[in-house]
């Protein structure tokens, strides 16, 4: 028989804050993808003016840069990533139901027993 000699596996090395920095580039990607299905549709049938969905699309794309900007600060184990991800955590339980459960698991990661530095 042959014997194969396979490389060693070395251990991923994991960042600071992980699953925290995860959870909002999730919810950062779930935000976009629900932005262009509206911008999508609202250009199919064109029922509002563009003021008008302007302001809202505007909401939201500040919502995604500031959750990529919390998932990078957090991943550097960073206080204003810490501060930053709290408040946004609370943007995210308005979002029922995927956003609450990422909001609730946010929340809990960005304890400060759960918080690396």
């Amino acid at each position: 028989m042959m014997k194969h000699n396979l490389p060693p596996l070395y251990p991923h090395q994991k960042g600071r804050n992980e699953t925290l920095s995860l959870i909002h580039g999730i919810y950062a990607g779930l935000l976009s993808c629900a932005l262009a299905v509206v911008l999508y549709l609202e250009f199919q049938q064109s029922t509002m003016e563009i003021l008008a969905l302007s302001i809202p699309c505007l909401g939201v794309g500040t919502l995604i840069l500031l959750n990529i900007v919390a998932c990078l600060k957090v991943k550097k184990g960073a206080n204003e990533g810490l501060i930053m991800s709290r408040v946004l955590a609370l943007f995210m339980l308005l979002s029922f139901p995927i956003g609450t459960v990422l909001g609730a698991l946010a929340l809990w990661k960005s304890l400060k027993s759960q918080w690396q530095v």
